[in-house]
């Protein structure tokens, strides 16, 4: 019998970075009967906590072509205190849709140029709407893009566990169609798959998730979703030490040629803001390790902790933390370099002025003298 969905979505994530920190107290009052806080439910299975937690947003519904056929869509957001929008496109999967047809339906997505249009234009209208909570806004290009596969009901399979046998989920987790996988591929994506009971499953991959939750509960949706933004915010502090670093070569060419004025402040600054970045980097470390010890549940813990490895949040925070070393050592070297000739033109400007104190005494002294002279011979 052939694998169908009967109740089902797509959540398709994109996530932005639109400042420094949002005032979510202030946004909230910005957004008034829009938003409401997160709230995840708090079973003995699903207890979680997340500090600060973020406004969520209903923009609205619609309906969006995909492989020419007419989707609801239902737009909504969530407003991070870290200075993060994640905007979530939720699809409804046609009822009866097979599973070929499911993967047909991933690839429409993976080419479909409309959904990230529509999902930065509804960043940058609600970015309007908070922009009075936003400190330092900014807008940076970059973006994360992520498609969970959420399963409530299906017909085909009395377990979930059989989907894998009956289904190629490796195939709609790549939203690959065209040509079979290989056994590698197949492999790295099935041997990192989450159960918790009997009648759900969780496969989480770097590019999207397939969720079965038979009770329709979003937490394992909402912890992925919390994870990307911590991805965001590991890409925004890595591209803006890239930036510094940048910017220190340029000024170690400069000195090359001869052309950089030993008087400016530039190194200081430069130290200074390499500071403050370091203490926001380790509060951003410090958020992802507390959400770890936050999170009640250890199977929602087990959640977080595979989608930061599919993520990659070890290898970031090792670049990001080679990057900073990098910028301080570099920074340390020219700042001393700079000292030590501002300390060489010092001594010659003090020398200078001790002569130029000399000259007083010293014409005082020729004066002292020549008038000896004249005295001694018209004395004579």
């Amino acid at each position: 019998m052939a694998v169908k969905i009967l109740k089902g979505s797509i959540l398709i994530h994109r996530v932005f970075d639109v400042g420094g920190e949002v005032n979510l107290s202030q946004a909230e009052k910005l957004l008034s009967e829009d938003s409401k806080r997160l709230k995840l439910t708090t079973d003995t299975r699903k207890a979680i906590i997340i500090k600060d937690a973020p406004l969520k947003v209903e923009l609205g519904t619609g309906v969006m072509e995909i492989n020419g056929a007419p989707l609801q869509v239902n737009t909504f957001a969530r407003v991070w205190a870290y200075g993060v929008m994640s905007i979530t496109l939720e699809l409804t999967i046609p009822i009866g849709t097979s599973w070929g047809e499911l993967v047909l339906l991933a690839q429409g997505i993976e080419a479909s140029g409309d959904i990230h249009k529509a999902a930065v234009a509804a960043k940058d209208a609600l970015k309007k709407r908070v922009l009075a909570a936003i400190s330092k806004p900014t807008e940076w290009a970059a973006y994360e893009d992520y498609i969970t596969y959420f399963i409530e009901k299906m017909d085909g399979v009395a377990n979930p566990r059989e989907l894998l046998e009956k289904a190629d989920v490796p195939a709609l987790i790549l939203a690959e169609g065209r040509e079979p996988l290989s056994e590698t591929s197949r492999d790295l994506i099935t041997e990192n798959i989450l159960q918790y009971a009997d009648n759900d499953l969780a496969v989480i991959d770097w590019n999207s998730a397939l969720l079965i939750e038979p009770d329709g509960q979003r937490d394992v949706a909402d912890v992925i979703e919390f994870s990307l933004t911590h991805l965001l915010e590991f890409r925004y502090y890595d591209d803006l030490l890239n930036l510094k670093l940048d910017e220190l070569y340029d000024t170690i060419e400069q000195k090359k040629e001869g052309v950089i004025n030993i008087f400016r402040n530039f190194y200081a600054d430069i130290a200074e803001e390499s500071s403050t970045r370091y203490i926001e980097f380790s509060e951003f470390l410090g958020r992802i390790e507390n959400s770890l010890k936050t999170v009640g549940d250890p199977y929602l813990a087990t959640v977080f902790r595979s989608s930061a490895e599919q993520f990659r949040f070890d290898d970031w925070r090792k670049s990001i933390s080679r990057k900073m070393e990098t910028l301080a050592d570099i920074t340390q070297i020219l700042q001393g370099e700079v000292n030590s000739k501002r300390s060489h033109w010092l001594e010659i400007i003090i020398i200078v002025l001790i002569g130029l104190e000399m000259v007083p005494m010293f014409l005082a002294f020729k004066q002292y003298i020549n008038l000896e002279f004249l005295l001694k011979i018209f004395g004579k």
